[in-house]
């Protein structure tokens, strides 16, 4: 399990030659768009999450379990708030729209 964090750097882990993450984590996603043929949104060209029609009956609505993710913490906390967010307000009020205006049968949320 690789559970990084932006502000980690990477000084003890002589494999590495960045320090940084945050630059390793850029890399990372550049190359992700660069290799997989993903459509671009408009308003945000980095955008992962989206929805894909199969057909009249369903619709898969594919979303980002990373990018709007909160630090990682020692995952003990008692009540939902900002530090256990994953989705990100404006995913999570995506999500929500496109559901509702879904004319599918069958929504399969992933």
């Amino acid at each position: 399990l690789n559970n990084w964090y932006w502000e980690r750097t990477t000084n003890a882990d002589a494999r590495y030659h960045e320090k940084s993450v945050a630059v390793l984590a850029a890399r990372a996603r550049q190359a992700f768009f660069e290799y997989n043929p993903l459509p671009l949104s408009g308003d945000d060209p980095e955008r992962v999450y989206r929805s894909v029609p199969l057909g009249p009956l369903v619709e898969v609505f594919a979303l980002d379990m990373r990018t709007y993710k909160s630090a990682n913490g020692e995952n003990r906390q008692t009540s939902m708030d900002a530090s256990s967010a994953i989705f990100g307000a404006a995913q999570l009020a995506w999500l929500k729209g496109a559901l509702k205006n879904s004319r599918a049968t069958w929504k399969i949320v992933a």
